[in-house]
């Protein structure tokens, strides 16, 4: 008979609330503001308070984000507290009865880190460098960068007597083979620019 208490119980607690957002992977950034998603069924509470927590810390802190949350939503969007949202690794979400009840939750979800946003790129202008008969063009896309190279690399890396679009200095052209590597490693630069 016990054991049936327990599957019931069990079963019971995996219809229930269950955080869906944030999660180990997605995290939450210290910019701006965060959501919380959640998976609901029909017996669950009409409505919750939200907390975030962070067990892994010394004093173990908590912080009250929203009350009376209506469970219907899905999710909802959460504003850092006054004094903004503090960066470190252990954090979690709690979904509890409500703000006097703190100790009675709903649903947890795992825990999470609270980071720096990543910067994206975000340029619409497209760079060349021309070097000889060489030129090296980086045309972002996106999050990332398009290089092409038009002319010959060869003749910008190692010049020949009849490359007349340099100006070698000495018979073996050491000068001008220099300078066209620091063409390339200019346009190589430009590149790295971009996907910084």
């Amino acid at each position: 008979m016990r054991s049936v208490a327990t599957l019931l119980a069990f079963a019971a607690s995996a219809l229930a609330y269950q955080v869906t957002q944030p999660t180990n992977a997605t995290g939450w950034t210290l910019t701006g503001p965060n959501v919380v998603a959640w998976d609901k069924v029909s017996t669950d509470r009409a409505n919750f308070t939200i907390v975030l927590v962070n067990q892994a810390v010394y004093p173990p802190t908590s912080q009250v984000l929203a009350a009376l949350v209506d469970g219907t939503k899905g999710s909802m969007t959460v504003n850092p507290p006054s004094e903004g949202w503090k960066a470190g690794s252990g954090f979690q979400v709690n979904l509890v009865q409500d703000s006097e009840n703190l100790n009675s939750i709903l649903a947890q979800s795992n825990q999470f880190t609270i980071s720096q946003a990543s910067s994206s790129l975000s340029a619409t202008t497209t760079g060349s460098v021309t070097q000889g008969s060489s030129v090296l063009t980086v045309t972002p896309t996106g999050s990332t960068a398009t290089v092409a190279t038009t002319g010959s690399t060869t003749d910008a890396l190692n010049p020949t007597s009849s490359d007349t679009s340099t100006t070698p200095t000495g018979s073996n052209g050491a000068s001008a083979s220099m300078g066209m590597q620091a063409g390339l490693f200019a346009g190589l630069a430009l590149l790295g620019a971009f996907l910084a």
